[in-house]
């Protein structure tokens, strides 16, 4: 029996994300028989590119390296959105389970071809772990004995049901090289706006460090690029920079790391004296500069061992050099919920949208296979027929599926794939006190606090309101999180604010927070798949390298992709499973 996988355009891109060009097979077979690989991956590099040269280097380096497709996609971005040739499914049925962006989007591309399309979705609700919560929407997780009604306040001009006052619960940004997403946002009409993932104003925090008190991520960073400039200076003093660069070029080299790291000359050395010498500030001011009277007083510059005591070298002070991460990311006008609705509208040749073609409420608990025709059997025992089906359910939970479609092998492999826990609280605020009170406009704060981080809104700047992620963490913190009641959870994210922004409880509607806890949101099963391609390489190898189920069920979502936890991956597989039914129709599948 075949099984189930990729085409070899989406293998490759998968390898490449798992760092080089040989399969994972091979990888495994080398290190089995103990050769080591001393070449760098494609990851570390793009990482060292990005580092030195920030988001445009890396961009054009995965371009050249063609791990954003061909040139000829990238050229013209309608090919990332490019539908099935129009009537090449005339005639033939697909049942899609799951009405995630997967599922819609698969939804959107079969119909769209001239197929006949049933979608069933499990629940009453339409985007899967797309989940922006606005004023009264309700919602609920499986232990609990009734749903949360979501409830905003209106605060000056800012009416409860404002379109900006939203809460993302699920996913709230789009990076830049997620060109599918970013391209079926201007086919959909869905408007895009800046995301502001890093402000240097942005705080860090942590229990063990500083007396408890938050710093300005500026201060560790330049603090942290002056002390590192100064230790690199001194090797001069060694003659190792001779050995290291062309003599020709020390002097440029030495003046380049005065630049870097605000080093001024002591003596025949360059010293790092703090962020406040050659005529700049780079760390910030205890007061705000500039008044009349009062130049204000720069912060007092953390010492080598201040920084790396703080601990947020370990990720936070860096997340902003990940490849996904860089500026700019986007995100939709009033919520990520409009490539839901987009897609829900999108309309179809025979009149209808692809809203009309769900079916709501829906839980299958079967799929049987029998000569051409596959069948799909819903919890309350209804038998939906088709000739192919397209599944966007959780790896566990597909695995779970009674009937025939699969056998064990398939079972395990789909039961294998590690799921990460992820948790979010959700508060509006009474006043943008982060704005008023700390200069921050956007980004996000970190604490080793198990709430981990504090988003703040990337839009209605200067209103009334705003509407705070108060808490994302994920893996152990979210098993833990999640384990607490609503309101254990609630209060805990309290007293994590408070640490970051003293007096928090009373900025914001504490009454009125809003926790989601993904491993127990009804047919979901955790945040996203953890990683797979790295953390499961031997996972990763079998759902790259075999074939659709029975040649009847294919597979779409997120973690069938090489972008587990984000939209493009489920645009991706949703891509891969539909042009799949294509190829399978013209014989060349």
């Amino acid at each position: 029996m075949a099984e189930f996988g990729f085409s070899k355009s989406v293998e490759s891109a998968m390898l490449a994300r798992n760092g080089g060009g040989g399969s994972p097979a091979r990888e495994m077979s080398d290190e089995r028989w103990g050769m080591q690989r001393s070449a760098i991956t494609r990851r570390q590099l793009l990482r060292g590119i990005a580092a030195l040269g920030g988001a445009g280097a890396a961009y054009s380096a995965i371009h050249s390296m063609g791990l954003l497709g061909g040139g000829r996609a990238l050229a013209a971005g309608h090919e990332t959105t490019r539908g099935l040739p129009q009537a090449s499914l005339t005639g033939k049925r697909v049942v899609v389970i799951g009405a995630g962006i997967a599922g819609l989007c698969s939804a959107y591309r079969l119909a769209r071809a001239g197929a006949e399309v049933e979608v069933l979705e499990a629940t009453g609700r339409i985007g899967g772990r797309s989940l922006t919560l606005r004023h009264g929407d309700s919602y609920s997780e499986w232990d609990w004995n009734s749903p949360t009604t979501v409830s905003f306040e209106k605060i000056g001009d800012v009416e409860a049901n404002d379109p900006g006052n939203y809460f993302e619960a699920g996913p709230g940004r789009i990076p830049l090289h997620h060109a599918r997403v970013i391209d079926y946002c201007k086919v959909l009409g869905v408007e895009l706006e800046p995301y502001i993932f890093h402000d240097s104003a942005n705080l860090a925090q942590n229990d063990a460090w500083n007396g408890g008190k938050p710093v300005q991520l500026r201060r560790l960073k330049n603090d942290l690029r002056g002390q590192l400039a100064e230790m690199l200076a001194k090797v001069q003093n060694q003659g190792a920079l001779d050995q290291l660069i062309d003599p020709s070029e020390v002097d440029a080299f030495l003046g380049m790391l005065a630049q870097f790291g605000q080093l001024s000359a002591e003596g025949a050395e360059l010293v790092y004296q703090g962020s406040a010498t050659l005529g700049t500030v780079r760390a910030g001011y205890r007061f705000n500069a500039g008044a009349i009277n009062n130049p204000g007083s720069p912060f007092p510059t953390l010492s080598l061992s201040e920084v790396l005591q703080s601990d947020f070298w370990t990720s936070e002070m860096f997340n902003d050099l990940e490849y996904f991460w860089q500026a700019s990311l986007v995100q939709p006008v009033d919520g990520m919920d409009m490539i839901v609705k987009g897609f829900l509208q999108a309309g179809l040749p025979d009149g209808r949208t692809v809203n009309d073609l769900i079916v709501r409420d829906q839980p299958v608990r079967a799929i049987e296979v029998s000569g051409d025709s596959v069948t799909v059997i819903t919890r309350d025992g209804a038998r939906d027929a088709a000739d192919y089906v397209i599944a966007t359910l959780p790896t566990p939970l597909l695995a779970g599926l009674g009937g025939n479609f699969m056998n064990d092998r398939v079972r395990h492999i789909l039961s294998s794939v590690n799921v990460t826990p992820a948790c979010k609280v959700g508060w509006q605020a009474r006043s943008r006190f982060w704005e008023t009170e700390n200069r921050i406009y956007g980004g996000i704060s970190w604490t080793k606090d198990i709430i981990s981080q504090i988003w703040y809104p990337s839009n209605g700047f200067n209103s009334a309101t705003g509407v705070l992620t108060g808490a994302y963490n994920s893996s152990q913190k979210a098993q833990q999180f999640g384990a607490l009641s609503r309101a254990e959870r609630l209060e805990v994210a309290l007293v994590g604010g408070e640490k970051l922004h003293p007096g928090f409880r009373d900025k914001v509607f504490a009454e009125n927070g809003m926790t989601i806890a993904w491993a127990k949101m009804p047919y979901q099963v955790g945040g996203w798949a953890s990683q797979t391609a790295e953390t499961q390489p031997a996972v990763f190898a079998d759902l790259a390298n075999a074939d659709p189920i029975n040649r009847k069920v294919f597979m779409a979502g997120d973690w069938f992709s090489y972008w587990p936890g984000w939209q493009l991956g489920a645009l991706d597989s949703a891509h891969h499973a539909t042009d799949m039914i294509h190829r399978r129709l013209a014989g060349r599948g």
